[in-house]
């Protein structure tokens, strides 16, 4: 989903941020809002995000880097870390192991 910068790009403001669906907004109303995030598995965490954002990015910065990479990987280069980003390192770390085994298995059989 392509952002167009309509929010204002200045800092944020909790009372800015909605949330409905999965789905963190952010703007005025309807009309100049953007998206922020989805949140797939349950809104527990929609609040940490918020804050994160509040505390470490204006809204023109955030908006640039999500659109760079993903609204995750943009929180996660500022240092946000949650549940979710301890179980994809996790599992990074896990398929990295299988990848080292097997090639290790490779090198033993020449």
């Amino acid at each position: 989903m392509e952002n167009t910068i309509k929010a204002p790009t200045y800092t944020f403001h909790k009372e800015l941020f909605t949330y409905s669906g999965g789905y963190l907004m952010y703007g005025h109303n309807i009309n100049d809002q953007v998206f922020i995030a989805r949140f797939k598995h349950g809104p527990k965490n929609y609040r940490k995000w918020i804050n994160f954002l509040c505390k470490n990015f204006t809204v023109e910065s955030y908006l640039q880097d999500a659109e760079k990479t993903s609204p995750r990987e943009a929180v996660e280069s500022r240092g946000f870390v949650d549940e979710m980003t301890i179980a994809c390192m996790k599992a990074k770390l896990i398929a990295k192991d299988k990848i080292i085994a097997e090639l290790n298995k490779r090198l033993e059989a020449k």
